[in-house]
């Protein structure tokens, strides 16, 4: 058995435990993550601004965890004022730049290291032709991008 120490696949482990496919939850689990009445959740559905998820032998819905997050960002956007119309705009904006993200990050993780006391340090490749590497640091929650000749 590996310890702890010896663990350096980290990179791996990210990707593997952010996949979505397979979790699921039921409206009355969406409801408490959330604070939005299964009322609502119907007609967000019936709208098209959510979608479950196709379980088969399953009567009632069931959702993405990723769902979770986008109610949670509509809710956001309805309760500071926004119309649906436009807090749809703003989700759908901000769910585009979040796989961006995602992606960017995945695609250019080379390394990842925890430390004992918990901080992450994170190699994003090479830049400047080669000449830098841009690494981010992540301590009690705040990150700080760096580079490193």
């Amino acid at each position: 058995m590996a310890s702890v120490d010896s663990f350096s696949n980290w990179m791996d482990l990210i990707q593997e435990i952010s996949k979505s496919d397979g979790i699921t939850i039921g409206t009355s689990d969406l409801v408490k993550a959330t604070g939005v009445p299964a009322s609502q959740l119907r007609y967000w559905v019936e709208q098209g601004y959510i979608k479950p998820v196709e379980v088969p032998n399953e009567r009632s819905r069931k959702y993405s965890y990723r769902v979770v997050f986008r109610v949670r960002a509509i809710k956001y956007f309805l309760d500071n004022g926004f119309t649906l119309a436009s807090a749809m705009e703003r989700v759908n904006q901000f769910r585009n730049l979040d796989v961006q993200l995602q992606n960017i990050i995945a695609d250019h993780m080379e390394d990842l290291k925890i430390a004992d006391n918990g901080d992450i340090e994170i190699s994003l490749g090479s830049i400047n032709n080669g000449s830098a590497e841009l690494r981010l640091s992540i301590h009690d929650g705040q990150s700080k991008f760096w580079t490193e000749v």
